[in-house]
């Protein structure tokens, strides 16, 4: 999508054209029972003076410094904390003040046609000390998402129904992961917990789809080693995403090759033999949404009659089109299931509301299954809310077994 696109690139701009307004309208809030009221150049000038404070707070992110932080960039860090926390606090507000405002007036009009003349009116919703729990709530949030919820693991296993899936295969787990943007907004320590948790499960393949570097200020011989502790016992496989094309497609795929050992497919299939039996992995270059299927045609002529495949995209878009041409598993990424998401309300994020509804899980169309990752890194800030990192464990099954149980 162009919008897509369009904020990709100027994301650290809009980002902070964002946070600026939304700091300005947070301090609007907390201070106006103060009385404290700004003239009104300050509310065209203030917001504009604040996203400059953010946009140059930007400018620790083209560095990729291991910990200990120099303090200069995490004082950068910080300000552009602060600045994504005004503007969850301002969302919230501001739902919180439609749904009380929708609320009020529905009460007044139920209560107009039942109360008696001269019983009065029903008194107007606490819009205020709602609006400043809700900013209080979205605040400490926030403040967990940065200080706790980023680091959060969760292992989670599915059994995957294949169609016509051989006996050799039953059982084959795969292992899927996404979105490891390593870069200057990774956690060595998180990358390395989850790397554990892979090698402890001891997987038969592991699939990875896509944005394993976040940008080009990435320092590869920093992470390369980290990456190359991940095995699996018949192989790692992995395609490249929009943020490894940004870096340089070419340059990411030679280094993850050449310093790890792993298979990455670009426009490629990779039979992987079993028992005896083969699973074809097929690999899809990042394109945009629109196209991001093109070639699927072009692999799939290439996987013999009868024989199972299994696709990796990084946008779930393909998927569609993966399904209505037989490739009964699509395993996609992109979307971090939202980063942040409504606490027990994972459906409620931006992923869902703005890229697609193939948000995180597993999705269904016919007997062709879509599993798309949460991810295990962060992109924009480092915070997870309500979206924790996930490593899923997906294990093949006949389908006529699935149906059966």
């Amino acid at each position: 999508m162009l919008s897509e696109r369009l904020l990709f690139r100027h994301f650290f701009t809009a980002y902070a054209l964002a946070g600026g307004t939304a700091l300005w309208v947070l301090g609007c809030w907390l201070a106006a029972p103060l009385g404290v009221r700004p003239a009104w150049p300050w509310h065209a000038g203030g917001p504009l003076l604040l996203a400059a404070l953010v946009r140059g707070a930007t400018c620790a992110f083209r560095r990729d410094d291991p910990e200990p932080l120099p303090v200069w960039v995490r004082a950068c860090r910080a300000t552009t904390a602060i600045a994504f926390a005004a503007i969850v606090a301002v969302a919230a507000l501001g739902a919180t003040l439609i749904v009380s405002a929708a609320a009020g007036r529905f009460a007044r009009a139920a209560e107009a046609g039942m109360l008696a003349p001269g019983r009065g009116r029903p008194s107007p919703a606490p819009a205020r000390p709602l609006g400043t729990a809700a900013v209080g709530l979205a605040l400490g949030l926030v403040a967990y998402g940065y200080a706790r919820g980023h680091r959060r693991l969760r292992v989670r296993e599915i059994a995957v129904p294949v169609a016509g899936l051989p006996p050799a295969l039953a059982g084959l787990r795969l292992v899927h992961l996404s979105d490891l943007h390593v870069g200057p907004l990774a956690d060595a320590a998180a990358l390395r917990e989850a790397v554990a948790r892979v090698l402890a499960l001891d997987p038969d393949v592991v699939c990875i789809t896509g944005d394993v570097v976040d940008n080009p200020y990435a320092d590869l011989s920093r992470w390369l080693p980290e990456l190359a502790r991940l095995r699996a016992r018949h192989g790692v496989y992995a395609i490249l995403g929009n943020h490894d094309r940004r870096v340089g497609a070419a340059r990411v795929a030679a280094a993850l090759t050449a310093d790890c050992g792993w298979r990455v497919l670009r426009d490629e299939v990779a039979p992987v033999t079993i028992r005896g039996a083969r699973l074809h992995l097929m690999g899809l270059d990042h394109r945009p949404r629109a196209h991001a299927a093109d070639l699927l045609p072009a692999l799939l002529a290439r996987v013999p009659a009868g024989e199972p495949a299994v696709l990796l995209v990084h946008h779930p878009a393909a998927f569609p089109r993966a399904a209505a041409a037989g490739v009964p598993l699509t395993l996609a990424g992109h979307t971090h299931g939202g980063q942040v998401a409504v606490p027990g309300l994972p459906r409620l994020n931006p992923a869902r509301l703005f890229v697609t509804r193939f948000d995180a899980g597993c999705f269904a169309q016919g007997t062709a299954v879509l599993h798309v990752s949460p991810g295990l890194g962060a992109s924009g800030q480092r915070v997870r809310i309500g979206v924790p990192r996930e490593i899923t464990v997906l294990t093949l099954v006949p389908a006529a077994a699935t149906a059966a149980a």
